[in-house]
């Protein structure tokens, strides 16, 4: 059985006051039928009733130029891996053919795949940064459509990023993971689209992840008397030194609520921002004396306030986090992030297992955990220094 099939007819049931009848075309497609007015009307002697096509010459051309035209149309979207039914015939002839998604702006995917994030409670710093790319694309394409987005253009985009706008391969990187990110997710719902970066090759941040060593911790912990209690800097302080104690990211100290930690077991339990998943960590004592400090005499323990009820932004804390590394005289890259990196490493450096660090961490991938580890030779020293293995003075 064929999945469509158009025959011109003429309505003699819907006869014209010109004594006419009006000349349709009767489609059916997969079994259902609808009868479309071509527009044109005729003389009931001058239509071939054994062809069902008109008599006339220029009429039968014309009709036959309509037939030919919804075939076409139905033929091709067959082809094209589509699905046939008569709403797809009455969009044709309504001016209403269907636009496939790849043909739609890719923009406008973007953006709705943003505010799901959005929705999805993402925390702020992973909506910031696809905000950014979004800006970067429409500042190198202003009209994008989802099938123009191919290997060449994503070549194109990260030379433009490079040279005009110069993004080092951290920056880069970033912005091709939300570009493959949205791909993605076109392909996940069926869009007609190729993922270009199976062919490209991502760059990669050259810089190496910082991490305060442990005297230089202790040096900041030294300069917390220079700030007032409960100011807003000693605040950003003790936030960025308990997540060096605990690494947790600024997103989850800012959110930290007492109700969170368990006070007798210094311990605490928290669903991460960024990625939801729990986390389970402890509370060491220099953590316990920074949480003290905001306790309100201890009042506060097990209530559902948060802890640091001074809410800063992450702005704000970075820029006194700056101030306070300039009094240090620490020539290291620092962000809030380091602290994580600091937690990570002084924890295996000390002889932390890797798996119970990246549980502490709340990593789901040990090998997220790897890359918080920065000091190889140091690590190695450690060990000979403790290491007895092959130590015996004897020979047998």
């Amino acid at each position: 059985m064929k999945p469509f099939s158009v025959n011109p007819c003429i309505r003699t049931d819907k006869p014209l006051k010109n004594g006419k009848f009006p000349i349709h075309l009767r489609i059916r497609v997969m079994g259902e039928e609808t009868k479309i007015p071509t527009g044109f009307e005729i003389d009931r002697k001058l239509w071939d009733s054994n062809k069902q096509l008109p008599k006339n010459n220029p009429l039968l051309t014309i009709i036959q130029n309509e037939k030919v035209k919804i075939e076409t149309h139905l033929l091709t979207e067959l082809a094209t891996g589509g699905e046939l039914s008569i709403q797809l015939v009455k969009d044709f002839y309504n001016n209403k053919r269907k636009i496939k998604p790849e043909n739609t702006s890719f923009y406008d995917y973007y953006l709705k795949f943003v505010e799901g994030k959005r929705k999805a409670e993402k925390d702020k710093d992973t909506i910031r940064i696809y905000e950014g790319t979004y800006k970067r694309l429409k500042e190198f394409s202003p009209d994008l459509k989802i099938k123009d987005v191919d290997l060449n253009f994503i070549e194109s985009f990260d030379d433009f990023l490079r040279d005009v706008k110069n993004n080092k391969d951290g920056g880069r990187e970033n912005k091709h993971k939300n570009l493959r990110a949205v791909i993605l997710d076109m392909i996940n719902h069926d869009i007609n689209i190729k993922n270009p970066y199976l062919q490209f090759k991502m760059p990669k941040a050259k810089v190496r992840e910082e991490y305060l060593e442990f005297e230089e911790l202790v040096a900041l912990r030294k300069i917390l008397p220079q700030y007032k209690v409960k100011s807003t800097k000693r605040a950003s302080l003790q936030m960025f030194l308990l997540a060096c104690y605990t690494g947790l990211r600024i997103s989850d100290i800012l959110d930290l609520r007492w109700s969170h930690i368990d006070w007798d077991k210094k311990r605490f339990i928290k669903s991460q921002i960024k990625t939801k998943d729990s986390v389970i960590g402890i509370i060491p004592p220099w953590a316990a004396a920074t949480l003290l400090e905001f306790s309100n005499g201890k009042q506060n323990i097990n209530t559902d306030k948060y802890v640091f009820e001074i809410q800063l932004c992450p702005q704000t804390v970075g820029r006194h986090l700056k101030e306070f590394i300039e009094k240090l005289k620490v020539n290291k890259r620092i962000t809030f992030h380091t602290s994580r990196h600091t937690f990570g490493t002084l924890q295996i450096l000390s002889g932390t297992d890797l798996l119970t660090v990246s549980k502490l961490l709340g990593h789901t991938d040990i090998k997220t955990t790897m890359v918080y580890f920065n000091d190889a030779s140091k690590l190695i020293d450690n060990h000979a220094n403790k290491s007895q293995i092959f130590s015996t003075q004897s020979n047998s």
